[in-house]
């Protein structure tokens, strides 16, 4: 069973506070989407309305072409996996990831076929016994995940699940899990602030602030074509700098900023109009002989700190008094104290009205 989300005007306040403010968008069928954005933001109270745990003062949330508002939690057909994961501590791990068909009077046969089709899809097979104390951080977010998925709800929810796990651990776990979702096709909205973790197991991103809507968009155009200065703050590394169109031809447009002047693409600047420039620190190209003759906005700087990253040298260089921060090849010969040159094309500048 596959379900379209609808959220549609979403208010909600905690007193004076307001959580949520005319939040609109739809998921369709199937869809993994994220919900990113920093703590406070809105993200996890959103999904607790979603749920049906908090109730809104305005709009609508809609599943398929059915209102929701009056629809208690135990009735919504979701399975939400929460940070703490939320086990029962004395039930084994078969117990655990029964218990929500033994509420819904599940027949027997049917329930041992369920739980043994999650087992193996979740590689719990062997564990069945083991109470939550004896599992890994990540064999007991499997269970949870299990005991989500064994109900085969609608809506399928994550509040920051992988919060409580080591870097490692987190990577292959969000492989498991959009995987098995990817099977299922179940409609899915997961809760992080961890951009690397939205971009790489989302198909939508919605990124918040301060209980709002600010971009929604697939990983790739999120990343590079943010909209607003958050956005491009927020989600990943960036350089970003103030500047003010001084010429615009055709599509393209003559910024004066403070890396200096730079040619960029843009379809909506005139001359005297100020914007922001968002440079991701690998579009920047150091200048060696090879390519100084195709160079186009060139910025010179000395570099301030090198600092060797595994697969890449991060440069920090220093440009009119500003840090610009540049990725280079790992055995790039800059050192520390030397002057550099580089460049970015102009189709890698991305441009912000606010």
């Amino acid at each position: 069973m596959t379900t379209r989300l609808i959220v549609n005007g979403i208010d909600k306040t905690f007193g004076d506070f307001q959580a949520l403010s005319d939040v609109s968008f739809t998921i369709e069928p199937g869809q993994f989407v994220t919900l990113l954005g920093p703590s406070g933001c809105g993200k996890t109270t959103l999904l607790r309305v979603i749920a049906g745990f908090l109730e809104p003062e305005k709009g609508e949330i809609l599943f398929g072409d059915k209102v929701m508002n009056d629809v208690p939690p135990n009735k919504r057909n979701t399975a939400m996996c929460f940070q703490s994961y939320a086990l029962f501590p004395h039930k084994t791990v078969y117990e655990n990831i029964i218990f929500g068909l033994r509420m819904r009077k599940v027949s027997a046969d049917e329930q041992r076929k369920r739980v043994k089709e999650v087992m193996e899809m979740v590689d719990l097979v062997g564990l069945e016994n083991r109470k939550p104390y004896e599992l890994s951080g990540g064999q007991q977010q499997r269970v949870a995940l299990a005991r989500a998925i064994i109900v085969r709800p609608e809506i399928l929810l994550f509040d920051e699940p992988l919060s409580n796990l080591d870097a490692k651990l987190r990577e292959k776990v969000r492989v498991d899990i959009r995987n098995i979702q990817h099977s299922l096709g179940i409609t899915t909205v997961y809760v992080t602030h961890d951009q690397a973790e939205a971009l790489a197991i989302s198909d939508v991103v919605i990124a918040m602030n301060k209980g709002r809507i600010v971009q929604k968009s697939d990983p790739k155009t999120i990343y590079n074509r943010p909209s607003t200065k958050f956005v491009a703050d927020f989600i990943g590394s960036a350089n970003i700098t103030p500047g003010t169109c001084t010429e615009f031809a055709g599509s393209t447009a003559v910024v004066d900023s403070l890396y200096g002047v730079l040619r960029v693409q843009a379809a909506d600047l005139t001359p005297g109009e100020e914007a922001f420039l968002c440079i991701r620190p690998e579009d920047f190209v150091p200048i060696f002989a090879e390519n100084a003759p195709h160079a186009v906005n060139v910025v010179t700087g000395s570099v301030l700190h090198a600092v060797y990253m595994g697969n890449s040298l991060d440069l920090f260089v220093k440009v009119n008094d500003h840090v610009v921060r540049i990725s280079a090849a790992k055995d790039c010969p800059i050192p520390e104290g030397s002057q550099i040159s580089f460049t970015v094309q102009p189709d890698k500048i991305c441009v912000m009205k606010g």
